[in-house]
């Protein structure tokens, strides 16, 4: 078995772990210089920790609060500009907001300028559940950065925020 953090842990087929000492190197430390592989590890935690949130408050996954926190900005966007400020392709996203209007948690309303484009708003059922689901996130936050100073915290925020914002530039461009 092999252990690439708390997202990822791979069993050879057929086997089980002997003992502690059973398992291969994990793939941070295999790659430790590598950065879509720590981004990847990294963002698999907080996925996995966020998705356990989402189930336990009545959500799906992490998905369905990163919607009602786009929502509850205030700025209207369509369900196709809601896609791309979550990084959701359209047809997730329509599945998402399916079931986040089945638990009215959102509203969709007709875009007065073109009657084929919707526009989700959020409920006052889905602040709520904004709220308390940013708690959660808050929570899983903390867990991921123990031990790391809050200088260093910052400075990760500050980069991460650089990188995803040449994205959204490439994005731009193409």
């Amino acid at each position: 078995m092999t252990n690439y953090g708390a997202r990822c842990t791979v069993r050879t087929v057929g086997t089980l772990p002997k003992n502690a000492d059973d398992t291969e190197p994990a793939l941070c430390a295999a790659f430790p210089t590598d950065l879509t592989v720590l981004l990847h590890a990294a963002a698999g935690r907080m996925t996995d920790d966020l998705d356990l949130a989402a189930v336990e408050m009545g959500l799906n996954d992490v998905r369905d609060w990163l919607v009602l926190a786009a929502l509850d900005d205030g700025r209207q966007r369509t369900q196709l500009e809601l896609s791309r400020v979550v990084c959701v392709d359209k047809t997730t996203l329509i599945s998402v907001l399916d079931r986040l209007e089945q638990h009215q948690l959102i509203v969709r309303t007709v875009d007065p300028s073109d009657r084929r484009v919707r526009i989700p708003q959020i409920t006052a059922a889905g602040r709520k559940v904004y709220a308390k689901f940013a708690i959660a996130r808050d929570a899983a936050e903390a867990r991921a950065l123990a031990g790391v100073g809050p200088d260093d915290r910052a400075l990760l925020l500050q980069l991460l925020a650089r990188i995803a914002d040449r994205q959204d530039v490439a994005l731009a461009a193409t």
